[in-house]
């Protein structure tokens, strides 16, 4: 089994130093193997006891990279948004470039140009689970697979997970203030605590996009695809909030860049 005391020497650098990556290089490995087991056995079938024999680890050395099954589960779900979060800003970077681009008389208005980074968006989102299975997938289990995580490790994640839901939060917004869509007043959560209007339509946006990925899960088949039935569901949400039917399908109907390519395959 691993030993936690082994040193290498390394030129120029200082034990303290050996000693942080060395820990960082095997708490990243014991994450792989973590995100391994999610793809064979779903999250309810990572315990620190199957990580550790998958790690040739002994089940106690495990608690010092992780306080316990919980914090893993925090600790995997975090680096899978952290993916998310990058593909999202560079695929809206990407639409930009590609709405930058366009001369006349290709070139959209404004309100126009907002409506099609919200359609890429969309189009990210709904081709996530093929081409980037690992992070989305672990995303649906935990949302539907109830107390993998405790309070305190599901609250260490959501800045992140704010960041995530910060990209369509701005894309929505900017719409709303270019008079693509109409504006949305503020709420109230269920504990009367103030919530933004565009973050509001960004959860109810994001869940209806899940739902409709889930349907490819349904075992009595469905006359459609979960990626199409988010594209309708996309249009309803954007109709109802106030979109020009010619101003939406005509940001549809724009050239903008596919979903960014499927990382490389992790190497050893």
């Amino acid at each position: 089994m691993p030993s936690e005391n082994i040193e290498t020497t390394e030129v120029g650098s200082g034990p303290g130093d050996r000693r942080t990556r060395k820990r960082e290089a095997r708490r990243t490995h014991l994450l792989d193997l973590a995100a391994d087991l999610v793809e064979q056995v779903g999250v309810e079938g990572v315990t620190m006891a199957a990580l550790a024999e998958v790690a040739d680890y002994a089940p106690a050395s495990l608690y010092t990279y992780f306080a316990s099954r919980s914090a893993l589960m925090a600790a995997l779900q975090e680096r899978a948004l952290v993916v998310l979060r990058q593909v999202a800003n560079e695929q809206v970077a990407a639409c930009d470039a590609a709405l930058d681009a366009l001369a006349a008389p290709q070139a959209p208005t404004a309100r126009v140009a907002a409506l099609a980074r919200l359609w890429s968006f969309a189009d990210l989102f709904l081709a996530a689970p093929d081409r980037h299975p690992r992070e989305f997938r672990l995303q649906q289990q935990l949302l539907v697979t109830p107390g993998i995580e405790a309070v305190a490790d599901a609250a260490s994640v959501l800045p992140t997970a704010l960041g995530v839901l910060e990209v369509p939060r701005r894309l929505l917004a900017d719409a709303a203030a270019l008079g693509a869509l109409e504006p949305r007043s503020d709420a109230v959560d269920p504990i009367d605590q103030p919530v933004d209007g565009a973050f509001l339509r960004t959860i109810a946006w994001v869940v209806a996009l899940n739902g409709a990925l889930l349907a490819d899960g349904l075992t009595t088949g469905l006359p459609t695809t979960g990626a199409s039935l988010g594209g309708e569901i996309t249009a309803a949400l954007l109709r109802g909030w106030g979109a020009d039917p010619d101003e939406l399908a005509a940001a549809r109907a724009l050239p903008l860049p596919v979903p960014l390519p499927v990382p490389a395959p992790r190497t050893a």
